[in-house]
């Protein structure tokens, strides 16, 4: 293979990296606010 075919196949994984980390930073916040959104909730049903 050729130099310029091993460093666009680096950059592709590259991006794809930085992009499953993107989604999975979104979803874990996403999931932090559920939680925390119910565990709100349950503070005031406890009151």
């Amino acid at each position: 293979m050729k130099e310029y075919q091993h460093l666009i196949g680096k950059i592709i994984v590259a991006v794809a990296i930085i992009v499953a980390a993107i989604i999975i930073a979104q979803a874990i916040g996403g999931a932090g606010e559920s939680i925390r959104s119910g565990l709100l909730q349950l503070g005031d049903a406890l009151r």
